[in-house]
């Protein structure tokens, strides 16, 4: 039996080849553009998954809900926590992790002449492979971080240093100071982390480089990244109920009323977290969920395919049933032979589409920014869930085809009098609508998305960003800014110089102040700050609206004087911006005064409202640890020399530490380069969409045009014009994209509208993206019927009259 219906459906497959073939490549291209989406979507939910001890994994956060201050929500702590939490509640907290960059972008490592800054070197605490599973190729796991002066080393850096020794036990010079012994190399850390390194260096080394007690006293700093590993049966609500007396303990009065401490899964960070200062850009969840839709939507559109040219092609298989009916054939039967078919045909698509995703998997790669295998299709996991969609699309895609064949009346079908009748017809013109729906609705989010983006990148920030050139600096080269600044401005081949703390745009720290008119139970409070050299305003081109700039030839500037900006001054209810000028603005740095009000820039993502924002100037005596960035505008021509020109005096002033720089715009571009790939996957994917639809539309019409053959023949003879035999063909599909339109728009608003609703700087929805999607699914439906009707009104009469 089985036998005889695989040499059936063969034979029809072959018969009808044109239709086989549309039915195979569309449903092809969607299995494989939806495994693409699916091998996407499992990387990004799969990450940290890697650690065994993952589900007792939690991040210490802190948040500060300043009454006056900013505040901020931060995912790092002060140094003493993770110690403190261990001695306090060791039955609850098994191990705990620290990570330390000292806030900067890079270090030095230098073995013998081998030189050069790596930006991912982080301080870890011994504790580190009893809590995560970074894999650990050469040492030993328990000791590699346990002594002081020890560093471990990626297998891509041990290759860069030491070439083909053996690493172990050779010294490397940490930024020109420190002496360090290789204790061990890593394999290559899995993609799916939400931290990556390329070397960790023993956290008891920080006694050498910042003193015996290593912040020990100090609960308000918080730069330690900190991981605590729950004890088994512990969960993270145990712990939190113990952090309100933790706090009262430990922190200094003044900030115990704002401060709360919480409990981040180590899972929920990549795709949820969105705190200050996070390792790395983490994803959205949101974009996720978008991408994931489409995916469906690209499997909805070729199973309509599939059912619509399956149910229209029932007319050549009308006789085939009733002559099986009549010999003896029970419906239960046809079923099986009309759902063995469609299984067939969706075999055949899973072969085409592990193909095409073997080809196309380089490309996505290179719009996704992931690093996908083709490998991980074809492990069992993956090769097991795309034969189960397979089954289940050529289920669904078969199941009304079949049930609609098997349903026919041999008397009918022999006496000649059958046809598809009013039910079928509306049925595929349902499924026509809904395809196109689901395709005008790919359009219209596409272009939304581009618009976004495109704001995001042409957005006037408050400053200038462009010809902007930024050097990291260590603190023998903060020592001697003045100088190498003075040989930069007396070349002439630069505009301006100055330096900062973070990267204005991008990050940022918060500092304490007190301000005039604070209540006087308040000590400090907390606002986000910049400190700045007195040329930084003048160099960024940020605009004031009130008082002046810090001027270098003021010496009192860098104790007595801040720059405020708009929302500052809205925040502490002083009125007109000129009325903040003269305030008082206490620091830590001194008795400061406001002489400025900036024009509101943004010192975030155009993700984040611009909210209150301080401009300060390091005092003498922190100058040098403050300057952790050169900022320095270059006159657009000729910018490579000009490169070369800095990078030459930079040698001339610090031969300890490499040069390198990045320019400004392209930094903080980053900052959308997960909204940069979803704009790709999303365009690029919408147009396959329309293109498998196209498909099944060219074979509809296909259908169509030979059901009326002899009807345009007919109406030839009669004198019809070529016009009217188009409009005759085009009319119907043209009524569809239309009530197509009606359907996605509203849909699509809301859809497209809430996401954008995660921007605080956001486009409105413009109108022409809809009706550029409703001209755009006409032009498409035109172009895919207009062979056909063309075809048609061209042909010989005579000949469409013999038809049959």
């Amino acid at each position: 039996m089985i036998k005889n219906y695989l040499k059936i459906s063969l034979r029809n497959l072959f018969t009808s080849r044109f239709y086989s073939i549309m039915n195979i490549c569309g449903l092809g291209i969607g299995i494989a553009c939806f495994s693409l989406i699916i091998l996407f979507v499992k990387d990004e939910l799969s990450f940290d998954a890697f650690h065994t001890k993952k589900d007792r994994i939690y991040r210490v956060c802190e948040k500060l809900d300043a009454e006056e201050g900013q505040g901020e929500n931060s995912c790092s702590q002060p140094f003493p926590v993770a110690q403190a939490v261990l001695n306090d509640y060791p039955q609850l907290v098994e191990q705990a992790v620290r990570f330390f960059n000292f806030q900067e972008a890079s270090h030095t490592l230098q073995y013998q002449d081998i030189k050069f800054n790596e930006k991912k070197t982080f301080f870890a605490d011994s504790t580190l492979f009893r809590v995560f599973n970074f894999p650990l190729l050469i040492g030993n796991p328990e000791k590699a971080l346990s002594e002081v002066n020890s560093i471990v080393l990626s297998q891509e850096l041990a290759e860069k240093y030491f070439g083909d020794q053996d690493p172990l036990g050779k010294i490397i010079k940490y930024d020109g100071k420190v002496e360090l012994m290789v204790n061990g190399v890593f394999a290559k850390m899995p993609a799916q982390s939400h931290i990556h390194f390329d070397c960790l260096i023993s956290f008891s080394t920080l006694k050498a480089l910042i003193g015996p007690n290593i912040g020990s006293k100090n609960w308000v700093w918080n730069p330690c990244w900190t991981y605590i590993l729950l004890k088994e049966g512990v969960s993270p609500e145990e712990l939190e109920k113990q952090f309100p007396s933790f706090i009262k303990k430990y922190f200094p009065d003044f900030i115990i009323p704002q401060a709360r401490l919480y409990l981040q899964k180590l899972g929920d960070i990549h795709l949820t977290s969105k705190l200050d200062y996070e390792l790395e850009p983490n994803a959205d969840k949101s974009d996720i969920f978008i991408f994931f839709a489409i995916g469906i939507f690209i499997l909805i559109i070729a199973c309509i395919n599939f059912m619509n040219l399956s149910t229209v092609r029932s007319t050549n298989r009308a006789k085939e049933v009733g002559m099986r009916k009549v010999f003896g054939s029970y419906q239960s039967q046809l079923i099986q032979q009309f759902l063995g078919e469609s299984l067939l045909l969706s075999f055949f698509a899973l072969i085409l589409a592990f193909g095409l995703v073997a080809v196309l998997m380089p490309l996505f790669n290179s719009f996704s920014g992931k690093n996908l295998s083709v490998i991980l299709f074809f492990n069992w996991k993956n090769a097991s869930l795309l034969m189960v969609v397979t089954i289940i699309v050529g289920l669904v895609s078969g199941i009304y085809p079949a049930l609609f064949l098997s349903a026919f009346e041999p008397i009918n079908v022999l006496k000649g009098a059958f046809s598809l009748g009013k039910n079928s017809k509306l049925f595929r013109q349902s499924l026509v609508v809904i395809q196109f729906a689901i395709s005008l609705g790919l359009i219209i989010g596409t272009i939304i998305i581009y618009q976004q983006l495109k704001y995001l990148r042409s957005a006037d920030l408050g400053f200038k960003k462009d010809q902007v050139i930024v050097l990291p600096v260590r603190p023998p080269m903060a020592k001697a800014y003045i100088p190498f600044s003075e040989e930069l401005r007396s070349s002439g081949k630069i505009i301006n110089i100055a330096t900062m703390n973070d990267i204005l745009g991008a990050s940022h720290n918060t500092h304490e102040y007190n301000y005039e008119g604070m209540a006087p139970n308040k000590t400090w409070i907390y606002f986000p700050s910049l400190i700045v050299s007195p040329d930084f305003v003048q160099t960024l081109n940020i605009k004031l609206v009130a008082g002046r700039a810090f001027d270098k030839n003021i010496k009192s500037d860098d104790s007595l004087s801040v720059i405020i900006n708009e929302a500052m001054v809205k925040h502490l209810g002083w009125g007109e911006p000129h009325n903040a000028l003269g305030k008082q603005f206490f620091t830590p740095s001194g008795h400061e005064r406001v002489i400025g009000v900036a024009k509101d820039f943004n010192f975030v993502s155009l993700k984040e409202t611009v909210g209150p924002f301080v401009l300060d100037l390091a005092d003498k005596r922190n100058k040098i640890y403050w300057t952790k960035y050169i900022i320095i505008r270059i006159l657009p021509k000729d910018v490579k020399n000009t490169i070369k020109f800095i990078e030459g005096k930079w040698n001339e002033f610090s031969q300890e530490y490499p040069f390198e720089y990045f320019f400004m715009d392209e930094n903080l571009g980053k900052l959308y380069k997960s909204q940069d790939n979803l704009a790709k996957l999303v365009g690029y994917f919408s147009v396959l969409a329309i293109f498998i639809a196209c498909m099944g539309l060219f074979a509809l019409a296909s259908f169509t045009a030979e059901q009326r053959t002899k009807e345009i023949g007919i109406r030839k003879v009669l004198g019809a014009p070529i016009y009217s035999l188009i409009n005759l063909m085009s009319k119907e599909f043209l009524k569809l994209v239309f009530i197509s339109a009606l359907i996605s728009w509203p849909l699509t608003w809301f859809i497209m509208n809430n996401w954008l609703n995660n921007f605080a700087y956001r486009i409105n929805i413009s109108l022409w993206a809809f009706i550029f999607s409703a001209l755009a699914g006409i032009t498409i439906a035109l172009g895919t019927v207009l062979f056909h009707a063309l075809k048609s009104a061209f042909s010989n009469p005579v000949k469409s009259l013999k038809y049959e």
